[in-house]
This record gives structure tokens, C-alpha cells and sequence, in this order.
């Protein structure tokens, strides 16, 4: 294939982990980076905005701590 590169290859297997929700520190690991910096700095526009998901995960175990102890 003309203009595959082993750098080409490299950013198509880290945008697929991303992808496929592999968290910065498995995406550095994988890359063999040293600094999780370096990777956000790179790949971090990939990384998909979790914010609702998160309120809503901090939410529910809220709800859930609340009603256990009202138990």
C-alpha cells in the first residue's frame, strides 16, 4: 500500500483503542510513551467528551449510598 508508514499504522491502532473506550494510561502503555501527557497531547481531541456520563454514574451511586443507609 503506497503511504503506509509504521507511524501511520501506529496512530490507526491508538485512534481504534480510543475508540473502542481504552482509557490515556492503556493508550500510553501501548505506545510505549513515558509521560500520559504526551499521549493526551496527541490523541486527546479523540477522546470522547464523558462528562454527562460521569454526573450521571456520581448521581446514581449518590442515590444508591443514600438509600442504603436509609435502610
Amino acid at each position: 500500500m503506497e503511504g503506509l508508514t509504521p507511524h501511520k499504522l501506529r496512530h490507526t491502532a491508538a485512534s481504534l483503542a480510543i475508540a473502542a473506550g481504552a482509557d490515556v494510561k492503556v493508550i500510553q502503555h501501548m505506545l510505549g510513551r513515558a509521560d500520559a501527557a504526551v499521549t493526551l497531547n496527541i490523541y486527546g481531541h479523540l477522546f470522547p467528551d464523558r462528562l454527562d456520563e460521569v454526573a450521571d454514574t456520581l448521581d446514581a451511586r449518590r442515590i444508591a449510598l443514600l438509600t442504603a443507609r436509609a435502610a
